[in-house]
């Protein structure tokens, strides 16, 4: 900048979002300090971002859809209301908006607002239903107590909580919150913004499905589809049900197509095929019909429109061409080898009917909970499913609740408490990952409190998430009289020894899971510690000191109270008829630009448009939003759309 220019007053309100930049990249700062596993690294790892950002912010759109999706280690952290992926959008957001301020010093005639006119509104429609929904879910939440019991409460839980705890409404929200702030600085950067978004589309589809084959090589065997086993990949979310990694791979796989469509002859158009092949083995392992209807309906309409509009494939030789088929007949081999390779496809296949009607009637008890004017027009609030579902419906309620206190000299203890009724199926059980010896038997030693009789179950398995093999297990009867609050229960878990079989063994984890059975009253717990064959004490913050770090809860066989499973639905009980319109007015709008673009012969804008379509498919048995990795892609997809419009590739 020249020694005598004189800044105008848009330079200095760019300069002055320097500040933002450092509060975003001093917070992803300060919660990297606080990493239960690795402070160093995530502080060096971040710092590699921020620069990274700073330097290259137009790389935002290629490094967010390639690392979201990897960018959560909550079973080994237990962090549940912020993870990596925070981390990651904060540092983001931080080495660009200072890049932003940083050009309004030295480019005074910069650009202070690049939002293409077609989604200026955005900015008027979206941040009141942010507010309104963040504001009713709080209120919500705090019920009869004061709002600054409840910011204590919040500021108490810190990085933890659980889903019927007011932080469920920060979680959910989140999304939302974060592409409204990345917006300003994304479309600064929009030249090239599609193509480097789907470049880090194809880097983040990779990742998941290379965490794929390393999940079924490890649990189930490669090519083992007779277990009644579904993938849930790096989706740790999915540790009381849902469809994160349904909802992802729909999202993700028509830019797998645009690879293969648009690389040339050689070693990328090998690379793109194999990318099409891991992509299908991962959908069709998800044993979701949902996902197999999706995925099925987006390539039939993506096949329609690139024939009606004429668009050819960037290299058109006859290799291509022919490789291309012999890609199609490949798909269609694995296809028939994965659903005719085991029976578990056609059993959920035999029970689509009753699915159908049980799915249909959680619907409609989901839709009960608006009970007025008020609830139907502003939602519930923010991640007020859970909360309100387990209270008011009767057939579904959820199966146990962990719950975690500080108490007054500063120690913590974990409450865990089962089912408010009999007949209501699955448990929720205190979990911790952890290594597993072979050849030998565990020991569990606990210590706590309970004023009531109550059956607890212990269990030791190899596990990734949701689905348990080869378990150790105890299910004891506990009586008030044995009440063991002076010493410790000593009890040796049962089962076969674990042992290595298969060429990837080596690498499996197991899940030490603690749920109760039956009980009405909730039993404390003060310390757990499991012994393996060896003698070691293995489980980390084993006595409760550093609060919930390291643990975690995972849910088994009963899902439904935490999810709607639908994604319209899930916009309107908790962000209300509002909400809904708001939200289905931005997708309907860049569902109409990636058209445009398709009527101009943008390539790109075809797959764009088969992302959104296919996620809203999906949306029709799967919850998106309370996914925020997901609902923070999908986001990324609505952002890009008037960029592919207008062709802005380069």
């Amino acid at each position: 900048m020249p020694r005598n220019a004189v800044l105008s007053p848009s330079a200095v309100g760019q300069a002055w979002v320097t500040l933002p930049g450092l509060l975003f990249a001093a917070a992803a700062g300060a919660a990297a300090a606080q990493h239960p596993v690795s402070p160093e690294l995530v502080l060096i790892v971040l710092s590699v971002v921020v620069a990274w950002a700073m330097f290259r912010p137009a790389d935002l759109w290629l490094m967010l859809p390639a690392l979201l999706p990897v960018a959560n280690f909550a079973p080994w952290t237990g962090w549940w209301l912020v993870d990596e992926s925070d981390l990651l959008v904060l540092a983001a957001m931080g080495g660009a908006y200072m890049r932003w301020g940083i050009d309004g010093w030295c480019k005074p005639t910069a650009a202070l607002n690049r939002t293409p006119r077609s989604m200026q509104w955005v900015y008027v429609v979206l941040p009141p239903v942010l507010l309104m929904g963040v504001w009713r879910g709080l209120d919500d939440a705090r019920g009869a107590t004061t709002w600054a019991a409840l910011l204590e409460e919040l500021w108490n839980q810190g990085f933890y909580g659980d889903y019927d705890l007011p932080g469920n409404t920060l979680r959910v929200a989140k999304s939302l919150a974060w592409v409204l702030l990345l917006m300003p600085v994304l479309y600064r950067s929009g030249r090239g913004a599609p193509l480097r978004l789907a470049r880090g589309m194809l880097g983040g589809l990779f990742l998941v499905c290379a965490g794929v084959l390393w999940e079924r090589c490890v649990y189930v065997g490669l090519l083992d589809f007779n277990d009644r086993y579904r993938i849930t990949a790096w989706f740790w979310e999915m540790h009381v049900g849902g469809g994160a990694v349904d909802a992802y791979l729909v999202l993700a796989l028509p830019f797998a197509w645009w690879a293969a469509w648009s690389s040339p002859r050689g070693w990328r158009w090998c690379a793109s095929a194999v990318l099409v092949l891991l992509a299908i083995y991962a959908v069709l392992t998800t044993y979701s019909r949902g996902v197999y209807l999706s995925v099925a309906l987006t390539s039939i309409a993506l096949a329609i429109l690139a024939h009606k509009y004429r668009f050819v494939a960037p290299d058109d030789s006859a290799w291509h061409q022919w490789a291309t088929v012999c890609l199609l007949v490949a798909l269609m081999a694995e296809t028939l080898g994965v659903l005719q390779g085991g029976a578990f496809m056609s059993d959920r296949l035999s029970r689509s009917n009753a699915d159908l009607y049980q799915r249909i009637a959680h619907w409609q008890r989901g839709l009960g909970l608006l009970n007025t004017p008020s609830q139907w027009v502003w939602g519930l609030g923010a991640g007020r499913i859970p909360a309100h579902y387990s209270t008011h419906t009767v057939e579904e309620a959820l199966p146990g609740r962990v719950r975690w206190t500080h108490s007054a000299d500063g120690s913590f203890h974990v409450w865990l408490s089962g089912p408010t009724r009999s007949d209501v199926k699955g448990s929720l059980g205190l979990a911790q990952r952890v290594a597993l010896t072979p050849d030998g038997g565990y020991r569990v030693r606990l210590r706590g409190r309970m004023e009531s009789p109550m059956r607890l179950q212990i269990q030791l398995c190899e596990q990734h998430l949701l689905y348990a093999f080869h378990c150790q297990s105890r299910t004891l009867q506990l009586r008030a009289s044995s009440n063991p609050a002076t010493g410790w229960i000593d009890l040796p878990l049962l089962g076969p020894a674990f042992a290595p079989h298969g060429i990837c063994s080596a690498w499996k984890d197991g899940v030490l899971s603690i749920a109760v059975l039956e009980a009405k009253e909730p039993i404390r717990l003060d310390a757990v510690e499991l012994i393996d064959p060896e003698g070691r004490q293995v489980l980390k913050n084993s006595t409760f000191a550093l609060g919930p770090r390291y643990w975690g809860r995972i849910a088994y066989e009963n899902f439904l109270p935490w999810h709607i499973d639908n994604l319209l639905l899930e916009l309107l009980i908790e962000w209300g008829f509002f909400g809904l319109v708001a939200v289905t007015a931005v997708a309907v709008w860049a569902l109409m630009m990636a058209v445009q673009g398709i009527g101009r012969h943008q390539p790109l804008a075809l797959f764009v448009m088969g992302s959104i379509f296919a996620t809203f498919l999906i949306g029709g048995v799967v919850s998106v939003i309370e996914f925020p990795r997901v609902s923070t892609m999908l986001w990324l997809l609505l952002v890009v759309s008037p960029l592919v419009r207008e062709g802005i590739l380069l």
